[in-house]
């Protein structure tokens, strides 16, 4: 799930960091990039920088980069739009600090890690749950690569030394899954969520999300971080309720080669 060695370039005042990402470029069927780093300095000329990052994209056959910037980076957001990028979607990173105010769940529900006979079954979930992610926003590209790409990413994280697969389950039926990371400074980042089609607009979700911080609570955890789409607004307003701040916002932008633009 990692990317590559990033490349950096570094010219006229401006920086750019950009790496592959073997597991989109599986996915897709051709060579996927994202951008992890723009910065233009006073007097930096955009246009050089982004001239030599579409070479490398040509010496790869890259045909999708993503990149996100913070809403406050405008210079360099416009920069990328002139080089053929496109606005997709604006996302936020919800924080929890405080436990003391989490509520008893309304379901009782049963969290454990998931095991290899759970896979089938979440894969499923995260092929079907989600309508909001980046690829799936961004028309050019077939919906299909989208949800095959949330199956993929909870069949790789059964592997990530890193992150735990937890699913959930209500009198023995599985309703849905966290893909979790506990960090060394004693927090925990959610990197996919979900709850099973079937089993949304139930109040479920209340309650599951409930159920995981009350968990986090007693293994002693500092601070809860994730990251949503703006285009959600139901988690928007789960995580709103539970008590989370959100922070920075960050504009995603998507650079595409369709067939007809390179041989």
């Amino acid at each position: 799930m990692n990317p590559t060695t990033e490349t950096r370039l570094e010219i006229a005042g401006a920086v750019l960091e950009c790496s592959l990402v073997p597991w989109d470029s599986e996915i897709f069927g051709f060579p996927v990039a994202q951008i992890s780093r723009v910065d233009l300095g006073e007097g930096a000329r955009p246009a050089e920088v982004l001239d030599v990052f579409d070479a490398w994209c040509t010496s790869h056959d890259v045909r999708l980069v993503s990149c996100r910037l913070d809403h406050l980076q405008l210079r360099e957001s416009m920069a990328l739009e002139n080089a053929g990028f496109r606005f997709v979607e604006m996302v936020y990173v919800p924080r929890l600090a405080s436990f003391e105010g989490i509520a008893a769940p309304r379901h009782v529900l049963q969290v454990a890690e998931a095991e290899s006979g759970d896979l089938d079954l979440i894969e499923e979930i995260a092929y079907s749950a989600f309508s909001t992610g980046r690829f799936l926003l961004d028309w050019r590209l077939a919906p299909e690569l989208s949800k095959r790409r949330y199956s993929t990413w909870v069949r790789n994280s059964f592997d990530a030394p890193r992150q735990t697969v937890l699913k959930a389950e209500a009198d023995g039926q599985l309703i849905g899954f966290f893909i979790v990371e506990h960090r060394r400074d004693q927090s925990v980042y959610w990197h996919l969520t979900a709850i099973a089609p079937q089993w949304q607009g139930k109040g479920m979700g209340m309650s599951l999300w409930q159920t995981m911080l009350i968990r986090h609570r007693t293994e002693g955890v500092s601070f809860v971080e994730t990251t949503i789409s703006g285009h959600n607004l139901p988690i928007i307003n789960l995580y709103a309720r539970l008590g989370f701040s959100f922070g920075s916002a960050q504009m995603t932008f998507h650079w595409l080669v369709v067939p007809e633009d390179r041989p």
